[in-house]
């Protein structure tokens, strides 16, 4: 059994000629020291383990008493001890310790820059908001093992003293609840009781974005008088086309050649298991216009906008004017034509999980009827043209 013990080492005198006070790890016939921040004038100073003739005495015995203890109640947590050496158990020792002064803003840190290297500028910018709101409310940066059940319920409380929509307040939380189970992944954090265990999580308003057959008709055929708009069109009808793809997948693809689209989402390739790759043939309401801005590399170039951000900015800022000139007089935004797609395959009595299938949406294979069927490509194709032609 490893003991531990308030020690100073003579041969270790700093250079000032003062003695740091050291903790002396005795384990498997071995002895090593850990460093604490307290140093002596004399060595005569500590007395069977205890600082005495010391205007500070008392504060710096309670403090190494304080760390004794930490010590011996991170040596009970180790099953293993026997197993390991007296070095390895300083350093675990550290790594314990240094868990628990681990801050919520380090951890965020972390994970976006995790997100910033997946190219996720979107998520990015909301983690931030949301994390800073979070610090700002607990005034300041924190260790993440203060966290507590009251914090969070505080928190939720004073945004809605602000007014904020219930799926605003939602958002913020979820994006706090995922740092914290991230560091909890990665044990830099253990809760006996988790900060979130008494907060029901506000439930997300199904956004009534589909278009009907004949909204979407109606956007397909109008004529604008500006490029921007039209190019906001086309990349709204391609999206559809294409079921739904992602602003993203759809800008990084390269169709030079293809005849049909083989992908993954660049929004689950890291998170879903198993197959979830999607493949489908271009159809020819798609081909039309892919050749309209295909260029020689196979990527789409939509004019001066070349840049995702610019593309998504023209998109955001006119989608909805794209709506109201083609007489669509309800509220769409570039993730209705994902909607649409899926809500217009299912209007038909397609079976949900070809549906599923077709917009790369997450697909439950713990079913037992998956043990004997999939769906592959001659399924996909049959729902796009099945879609399709209500259109025509």
């Amino acid at each position: 059994m490893a003991s531990f013990s308030i020690v100073i080492v003579p041969a270790k005198r700093l250079s000032n000629g003062r003695h740091r006070i050291r903790i002396a790890v005795a384990h498997r016939s071995q002895t090593r020291y850990i460093s604490t921040q307290f140093t002596l004038g004399s060595a005569s100073q500590l007395k069977n383990g205890r600082v005495i003739r010391h205007e500070n005495a008392m504060h710096i015995n309670r403090c190494l008493r304080n760390l004794i203890d930490e010590y011996e109640e991170i040596l009970s947590s180790i099953s293993y001890l026997s197993a390991i050496s007296c070095t390895e158990l300083i350093h675990l020792i550290s790594h314990e310790q240094k868990k628990k002064g681990i801050t919520f803003q380090s951890i965020a840190n972390e994970y976006m820059n995790i997100m910033k290297e997946e190219e996720k500028s979107k998520s990015y910018s909301l983690y931030k908001i949301a994390c800073k709101r979070f610090i700002n409310y607990m005034k300041g940066d924190f260790p993440m093992v203060q966290l507590s059940p009251f914090h969070i319920q505080e928190f939720s409380k004073m945004l809605r003293k602000e007014k904020l929509t219930d799926t605003t307040i939602r958002i913020y939380l979820t994006l706090i609840k995922v740092i914290l189970n991230y560091a909890c992944k990665m044990n830099y954090v253990n809760y006996s009781i988790h900060p979130f265990v008494l907060f029901k999580m506000p439930t997300s308003n199904i956004r009534e974005l589909d278009l009907s057959v004949e909204e979407l008709k109606r956007i397909r055929d109008f004529e604008f008088s500006k490029d921007a708009l039209s190019i906001v069109r086309d990349i709204f009808m391609l999206t559809y086309y294409l079921g739904g793809i992602n602003l993203r997948d759809l800008l990084a693809y390269d169709f030079k050649d293809k005849k049909s689209m083989r992908y993954v989402r660049h929004k689950t390739r890291n998170s879903k298991k198993g197959e979830n790759e999607i493949v489908f043939t271009i159809q020819p309401e798609a081909k039309a216009i892919i050749c309209k801005y295909q260029t020689r590399n196979g990527k789409l170039e939509f004019g001066k906008y070349s840049t995702y951000k610019q593309i998504y900015s023209l998109i955001f800022r006119n989608i909805n004017k794209v709506a109201i000139l083609a007489g669509v007089n309800k509220k769409v935004t570039y993730y209705s034509a994902r909607k649409s797609f899926a809500q217009h395959g299912y209007n038909l009595g397609i079976q949900i999980e070809k549906i599923e299938y077709c917009i790369g949406h997450s697909m439950k294979f713990n079913r037992p009827i998956f043990n004997y069927i999939k769906i592959m490509q001659e399924h996909a194709d049959k729902v796009f043209r099945e879609i399709f032609n209500q259109l025509l």
